[in-house]
């Protein structure tokens, strides 16, 4: 039964897009136009029933590539009848190797398309432009659709013209075409459009048969379409090749690219459309590898271009059917209602197919100028509108040539927007993982504005490096050293290197050291290739921020001792107590490289440095980079949170440099606070300074990140 409904429906699409083709002085030969319809339905619906990734898919010639295939007709028939009589004889011929070749040579392209996997590619087409093109193509749909009713173009048409259209011709094509736009929009049901359809046909017999006129009478007046005949049926091998304009068909090169783009726009459209609706998985690929051997199938039968269809497929799903013999009873009936039972066809209105054309036409347009307006941003509603003025003045090959043009620049200016400092700050702001003494951070904290910081993210290109520049040279000078961390930073281009150069070029100028930071090979090979070599200028490179931090802070800092005694690590006034003190702890001295203590020890003991450096080192999985998560150096401690929970060490301490530490375990502390409870709790009472200071630095530096 789901079949038996599609191909009731695909036999009406099938007539309405022929109609469409074969219209002005092909009109005579739409029976021919009509044949290549139905076959290139048959040898899609078939392929597609073995091939499709959707079980219930249908197609056929639709009404995107049937637009443009239109237009390129009438306009090579032009050319011809134009010309010398004597060529005039070449006319069908040519139409119809345009037809079958545009069917062959797209599948071509659509199955290289999915063997190559590009299938994803095609979706990165901008909205903007699919909507422009959709909504194009809905006014060459209606002006095909007028062409249908009328003989000649909106332009071309005289009250004359207008006259000459039966009353009937005009009541059932705008009566079918408002019908059919109205239910559509009143109820989704599946059932909508064969109804309507059916219905106009049956309406229509009904009135010729209440006012007198015969089928002959009506099929002479365009009412009908004409009988098919068996004989009718042309493939490319029975065309009289000598015949064939074979200039024209080159000149209208540029219709057959586009009418590819559209092809594989409307699939993967179709196929994103029916994953949606259905909850069934595209295989994106996989379709257009069914579609592109369908076409090639039916470009060699003598068939037109052919698509998945959404609204066919998904009301062969609606109506229950479940496997892909609905498609292939499909395909029998259509073929066989043309091979055994012709006269049938014949009974189909003019004026209803036309009808269809045209709500396709004006469901297209309202989509894309009314619907769209409330989703769509204003300048991709405005893009919209821009390509379809465009369609219609020049064409659609312009028309989405502009319109890729002017979805980029939009881009481009939306991108441009988007903020490429992620973050400012200052020595007071943010500082490294080094741990520093409370009297360096409050001097980093009272000093910070001598040197300053940006975070960049993104992209860096024309439309961001000039407000980049304005942005660091508002700082630039303010400060001994401006560090720019390129960490985030996906891409470059060369205005960036414009930049770079104006910097540091500037920064000589201002006697302010500039610090690169976070730059991989990548970054460093394109600007290298763009003529700057960073490591051959005067600035200086580290691996990451923190590093470029650590450099930069030691900087200001020169004037700061790099070596403390115990006693004045813990603020002692007296040398009794320094010596009481002293006797609890270990002097230890850790050569570069060497581990303090490793992950997983037992914590025994706390640790205060008096000089050198360790850090607890993070590396990264699969990567020869090292992350540092903390630092320590003279005056501060290390290891107490194990020491006071007693929980295992939870990484690895190891010495940068050559370190001395002392060394204070838990059976010492017990002894100082049995025999000195006053020196234990001036102890205890640093490393509550000390981690209060810490925690204070942490959340001012997280404040200026949120």
């Amino acid at each position: 039964m789901a079949g038996t409904l599609c191909a009731l429906v695909t036999l009406a699409y099938a007539s309405s897009f022929a109609t469409l083709i074969f219209g002005g002085p092909l009109a005579g030969s739409v029976n021919l136009g009509v044949w290549t319809a139905i076959i290139g339905s048959g040898a899609t619906l078939l392929t597609l029933s073995f091939l499709s990734s959707f079980r219930f898919a249908i197609g056929g010639p639709d009404s995107n590539p049937s637009a443009i295939l239109a237009i390129s007709a009438a306009a090579i028939a032009k050319d011809i009848l134009q010309g010398p009589a004597t060529n005039q004889a070449g006319l069908l011929p040519t139409i119809l190797v345009f037809l079958f070749g545009s069917a062959g040579l797209c599948g071509v392209l659509i199955y290289l398309c999915g063997r190559l996997h590009w299938g994803r590619y095609v979706r990165y087409i901008p909205h903007p432009v699919v909507g422009g093109f959709l909504a194009g193509t809905g006014y060459l749909l209606l002006a095909g659709g007028w062409k249908m009713l009328v003989g000649k173009n909106f332009y071309h048409t005289t009250p004359a013209d207008l006259a000459v259209v039966p009353v009937l011709g005009w009541l059932f094509a705008l009566g079918t075409g408002l019908a059919l736009l109205t239910a559509t929009r009143v109820s989704k049901h599946f059932l909508v459009i064969p109804a309507v359809l059916a219905a106009g046909v049956l309406v229509f017999h009904a009135v010729l048969y209440a006012t007198g006129w015969s089928p002959g009478e009506a099929r002479a007046a365009g009412l009908l379409l004409p009988p098919l005949n068996a004989g009718d049926w042309q493939t490319p091998f029975s065309q009289p090749f000598g015949e064939v304009r074979w200039d024209l068909l080159l000149a209208h090169g540029q219709d057959f690219a586009a009418m590819t783009l559209v092809v594989l726009v409307t699939i993967l459209l179709n196929a994103t459309s029916l994953d949606l609706a259905t909850g069934r998985e595209a295989d994106f690929d996989r379709e257009l590898k069914a579609l592109g051997v369908a076409n090639i199938l039916g470009g060699l039968a003598g068939g037109l271009v052919s698509v998945n269809s959404f609204n066919r497929s998904l009301l062969n799903y609606r109506a229950g059917a479940n496997s892909p013999w609905a498609a292939r009873i499909c395909a029998g009936l259509v073929l066989g209602a043309a091979l055994f039972t012709p006269g049938a066809v014949s009974l189909l209105p003019r004026p209803v197919l036309t009808g269809l054309v045209l709500y396709l036409g004006v469901s297209l347009l309202v989509n894309w100028l009314w619907d769209a307006r409330r989703e769509l941003p204003v300048s991709d509603y405005l893009t919209v509108v821009a390509i379809l003025v465009i369609v219609g003045a020049f064409g659609i090959v312009p028309g989405v040539l502009m319109g890729v043009v002017i979805a980029s620049l939009n881009f481009v200016v939306t991108f441009s927007r988007q903020p490429v400092v992620k973050q400012r700050f200052t020595a007071g702001t943010r500082r490294s993982n080094l741990e520093r003494t409370p009297a360096e951070l409050t001097w980093l904290a009272e000093h910070g504005t001598r040197q300053h910081g940006f975070v960049l993210q993104g992209h860096i290109f024309f439309g961001t490096a000039s407000s980049l520049l304005e942005e660091i040279r508002a700082v630039l000078g303010q400060g001994e050293a401006l560090l720019i961390d390129f960490w985030l930073v996906r891409g470059i281009d060369a205005s960036s290197v414009v930049v770079l150069r104006k910097l540091l070029r500037l920064a000589e100028e201002r006697n302010t050291q500039l610090v690169f930071t976070g730059l991989d090979e990548k970054l460093r090979h394109r600007f290298a290739a763009c003529g700057l070599p960073l490591e051959k200028t005067p600035a200086r490179l580290f691996t990451d921020l923190d590093r470029g931090l650590e450099w930069a802070e030691s900087q200001l800092l020169t004037g700061a001792r790099r070596e403390v005694t115990l006693t004045e690590a813990l603020g002692l006034t007296t040398s009794a107590d320094a010596e009481a003190l002293a006797s609890h702890f270990d002097l230890l001295e850790l050569p570069a490289g060497r581990p303090l203590f490793k992950r997983h020890e037992a914590s025994r003991a706390l640790y205060l440095l008096l000089s050198g450096q360790v850090s607890v080192n993070l590396q990264l999985a699969g990567s020869d980079y090292t992350k540092r998560l903390r630092s320590y150096g003279p005056g501060t401690i290390v290891g107490e949170m194990g020491f006071y929970s007693q929980e295992p060490r939870s990484a690895d301490v190891i010495a940068d440099t050559t370190t001395r530490v002392a060394r204070l375990d838990l059976e010492q502390l017990k002894s100082l606070e049995l025999h000195r409870p006053d020196l234990a709790a001036q102890l205890h009472r640093f490393v509550i300074n000390t981690l209060a200071a810490r925690l204070r630095s942490a959340n001012q530096e997280l404040s200026h990140l949120l």
